[in-house]
């Protein structure tokens, strides 16, 4: 296996960074479809010397659970490498972060309200993402629940 350039630039991360097996990485998004044409721009960038941020990950135990970079990380985990450069978020950074999306998907779902008026077709198409969206996180959720 041909050792890669590393990609993940610490001076592009906001927390402290450091270099672990991706074997200790869990992603629980790791069965849902991300889209494919980001992650091989991502994978293609990666080849040709890109550098990008560092996954952002919260420590869980002795393993590392993805916040921030599913992308970033599945194209990564098709190069084959067996280490990753990761950002160490802490769990009040991991909150905050929910609590950013929250604040961003309650500003969509009132543009949807908006459009319902002024352009029902451009609505339907937003709701139609939004729903598609979260159809393809909770089949992630549900296939990544362990067995009994």
């Amino acid at each position: 296996m041909r050792q890669l350039a590393d990609p993940f630039d610490p001076a592009l991360a906001s927390s402290p960074t450091l270099m672990v097996a991706l074997t200790r990485v869990v992603d629980p998004l790791a069965n849902r479809q991300h889209d494919p044409g980001r992650v091989e721009a991502y994978r293609s960038a990666m080849l040709a010397g890109g550098a990008f941020p560092p996954i952002s990950v919260v420590t869980f135990g002795s393993r590392y659970l993805v916040a921030d970079g599913h992308k970033r990380l599945a194209a990564y985990v098709s190069l084959g490498q067996p280490e990753i450069r990761v950002e160490v978020w802490t769990w009040g950074q991991w909150l905050a972060d929910q609590r950013r999306q929250a604040w961003d998907n309650a500003g969509k779902n009132l543009r949807i309200l908006r459009l319902s008026v002024s352009d029902p077709p451009a609505a339907r198409r937003l709701l139609g993402s939004t729903f598609a969206h979260w159809q393809r996180v909770a089949e992630s959720l549900i296939s990544n629940r362990p067995r009994r």
